[in-house]
């Protein structure tokens, strides 16, 4: 009987805390980051302040949380199906499909992420804790190493390669362009051939 009555609290403060978090990126999304505070995030969550403070310590470890949360979600989503035993190109070409698809199916992660790599909080994360960002640096790397891929900077490497996805995903949802599949193949070569040798 203890162990059902624990089971039942643990699933309770789950959905607790999911709230929190959706009621927190819909209200930045809605209102930027100055805009938000922990009481009207409470509000929109329907639960108290002081709730939001068992999980978080304060407004900035929410945040910062829920950054941190997104990116793990994404390498989670992107590196599904991808092995070492792959070309580099097969990899490059899985790992931008892939990551397109993600922030595609979930265009609120991206404004919100768009957002908070705005902020000085920025400044506390280690990319390095991100697992996709690791393995893409292995494979950059190792396609540097096989004289596949230009021997530039990683971080350059990256810019040109990567970080367009999230621009292309927010133009799509701006009806600015519609990212089709000839057009997400057409970027993706784009982005290849921007690296590769």
């Amino acid at each position: 009987m203890t162990v059902y009555l624990c089971i039942i609290m643990r699933t309770r403060d789950q959905k607790k805390y999911d709230t929190i978090v959706k009621s927190t990126i819909k209200l930045t999304n809605k209102l930027g980051f100055s805009g938000i505070s922990i009481s009207k995030i409470a509000k929109e969550a329907n639960v108290s302040p002081a709730t939001i403070y068992i999980y978080f310590e304060n407004k900035e470890d929410l945040l910062t949380t829920i950054y941190y949360d997104i990116r793990k979600k994404a390498s989670e989503s992107v590196l599904t199906n991808i092995d070492a035993n792959m070309s580099i190109k097969e990899q490059f070409y899985a790992i931008w499909g892939n990551s397109f698809s993600f922030y595609l199916n979930h265009p609120e992660y991206v404004q919100y992420r768009e957002q908070f790599e705005q902020t000085k909080m920025m400044e506390n994360i280690k990319t390095d804790d991100f697992e996709l960002n690791k393995y893409t640096i292995e494979i950059l790397t190792q396609g540097i190493q096989n004289r596949i891929i230009q021997n530039l900077p990683i971080p350059l490497l990256i810019s040109f390669a990567f970080i367009p996805i999230i621009t292309l995903v927010r133009l799509h949802f701006s009806n600015v362009l519609t990212m089709g599949e000839k057009e997400i193949m057409d970027a993706c070569n784009i982005a290849w051939k921007s690296i590769v040798l």
